[in-house]
């Protein structure tokens, strides 16, 4: 399968060449659980009581083995939302205007979502924004702004915690999406980006130590704020020197160093190979092995319904296929993973979405309703920030010049309302 140049929308936020080549299928099965218990029995003791004659030893009653603690039962904290694009656009414009590269999202974002029965979002951000010198500290380079110099959401970390304190107000829960880097990212920065150059994951550039760094630092920084109950490692990784076993082992190296700090936040893993839903199976032959002490990993995959099945739909012009059952087969394999791995109750669909017009609706509402029957999680894709933005997936209403919502609910909107 092919994914070709995508313009993310007419303000230039991200351009990507998407090349899936459908991995080899590679089918494994059984799933590790490590909820053993452990404890051994006491040895008999013998007991000669105080007369004088030897007596026959009777054994001390053996103490009943006390099992180790299991771990504590998972339960999906988030179940409808939409993804934010906040903080990633134009990810190779660094750092990025305030309000420009970067749109603060009005707080009446959060509130219609709210309202519309969403249970949370998705915050995308990218890497090199939030730490731009790998194993640096998190906000060390402020954003261009184009105003008041003194801004506070001028620094990355305030900016995510003015989201985070807005989500909560709203009684909005969050998924940290704050590594939207496919598998790579930009560095070199030394004070400024003059002399940056992108490097893989994996490679001696960007070593996987750094992105351990990085998902930590992330829990530190905003895993205590009541709004956030999940980190995604990274979205969508793809194409590396490493391949499926390196990513698995970046992921594995960086469940173990968060959970020295943090038993709580779930931790959510996007598949490799675009996290396609389609190809997921032969894509992570051995993504399943991931361990987690805390029992709380979630698997993410996304799906669109274009041709290339990258979300293109061709500007938005593409007209939708004859087949409304199009997303439930493209759905099926990896529903089939989660039930062949014991993993039914942790699915979740990290992006979705068409363009909103009635010939698509029949392919969303099918394939919504088959992610509902298999208990999955739904995140649809996106929230935009700029005011009417014409990108083919945007998910909030029209709005007159000063955001006051004219426009009806975009149909996926009301799909996952339902």
């Amino acid at each position: 399968m092919m994914r070709s140049p995508v313009d993310q929308g007419p303000v230039g936020r991200r351009e990507l060449l998407r090349w899936i080549a459908a991995g080899s299928a590679v089918f494994v099965s059984g799933c590790g659980g490590d909820g053993g218990s452990s404890g051994s029995a006491s040895a008999a003791v013998d007991v000669v009581t105080g007369s004088a004659s030897a007596r026959r030893p009777i054994p001390a009653p053996s103490p009943t083995p006390t099992p180790a603690p299991a771990a504590a039962a998972f339960t999906m904290p988030f179940r409808s939302g939409v993804s934010f694009s906040t903080i990633e656009g134009a990810a190779d414009s660094l750092p990025g205007h305030l309000n420009g590269e970067v749109f603060v999202t009005p707080t009446s974002h959060f509130a219609y979502y709210a309202g519309k029965g969403m249970d949370h979002i998705r915050l995308e951000g990218s890497w090199e924004r939030l730490q731009p010198r790998l194993n640096g500290p998190l906000g060390e380079q402020l954003f261009d702004h184009y105003g008041d110099p003194n801004n506070p959401l001028r620094n990355p970390v305030s900016l995510v915690k003015h989201y985070l304190d807005q989500a909560h107000a709203d009684g909005l829960k969050v998924i940290l999406d704050l590594c939207h880097n496919y598998g790579e990212r930009w560095v070199g920065y030394d004070g400024s980006w003059g002399r940056k150059s992108k490097a893989q994951l994996g490679s001696s550039t960007v070593p996987i130590s750094a992105f351990v760094d990085y998902c930590v630092k992330q829990v530190q920084a905003f895993g205590n704020h009541p709004a956030v109950v999940a980190i995604e490692l990274m979205n969508e990784p793809h194409d590396l020197a490493m391949g499926e076993n390196g990513w698995r082992d970046a992921c594995q190296q960086a469940i173990t160093a968060i959970r020295k700090i943090d038993s709580r936040i779930a931790i959510v893993i996007d598949g490799y190979g675009w996290a396609s839903a389609e190809y997921w199976a032969e894509r992570n032959p051995t993504l399943h092995r991931l361990s987690d002490p805390a029992n709380r990993i979630i698997w993410s995959a996304h799906q669109y319904f274009d041709s290339s099945s990258a979300g293109i739909y061709n500007g938005g012009s593409e007209r939708a296929p004859g087949d409304a059952q199009l997303g439930v087969k493209r759905l099926a394999p990896f529903i089939r993973w989660l039930k062949t791995h014991g993993f039914e109750d942790r699915g979740h669909i990290g992006e979705f979405g068409a363009p909103d017009r009635a010939e698509w609706h029949p392919i969303v509402e099918a394939f919504v309703a088959s992610g509902r029957a298999a208990k999955l999680a739904l995140t649809a894709h996106q929230d935009v920030p700029y005011l009417n933005d014409p990108y083919t997936m945007n998910l909030f209403p029209a709005t007159d010049a000063k955001g006051v919502i004219t426009g009806g609910d975009r149909a996926a909107v009301r799909l996952l309302q339902r």
